[in-house]
């Protein structure tokens, strides 16, 4: 979990060092983090603590052809990881998976995906509103969902 908080900050200090703020004259975000947590999934997994933890971070890589890099991390899930995707839903809601983001078979602690992927219609939506997007990551136990996080909400 000290990883996870190490990662959540040097996100934080990377966007203040480069001196991203929002204004209506800004370029579309190329980076998009959600903090995932037990607490947050819809519906909760009754076997999940609140170790049950993760982070998903995004960098738009081609804003033409949709491309992004990403990496997915989680920690302390029931079960084994089966799944993770992005969904299209604002907080508090289950909605449709808009992009898969398979897990590397038998990572279960750590980083359990490095990646990339192709999807203009996700980049554009992120980049409109990344709030309507969550990520969660899904297990044997909890096939459902273990921990989600929105993106945009940079969790605690």
């Amino acid at each position: 979990m000290r990883r996870l908080g190490i990662a959540v900050s040097t996100v934080a200090l990377t966007f203040a060092a480069m001196g991203i703020a929002a204004s209506a004259d800004a370029p579309p975000p190329t980076t998009f983090v959600a903090v995932l947590n037990a607490d947050e999934e819809v519906p909760q997994c009754a076997a999940a603590t609140n170790a049950s933890r993760g982070l998903a971070v995004f960098h738009v890589t081609d804003e033409a052809t949709g491309t992004v890099e990403f990496t997915l991390v989680a920690n302390n899930l029931p079960g084994d990881i089966v799944a993770a995707h992005i969904h299209l839903a604002p907080k508090g809601v289950a909605g449709g998976v808009v992009q898969p983001l398979a897990p590397t078979p038998g990572e279960e602690n750590g980083v359990i995906k490095k990646g990339t992927f192709t999807n203009p219609a996700v980049v554009a939506g992120l980049q409109a509103d990344a709030s309507r997007y969550y990520v969660n990551v899904h297990s044997t136990v909890c096939p459902s969902g273990v921990i989600r996080g929105q993106l945009g909400d940079h969790g605690p």
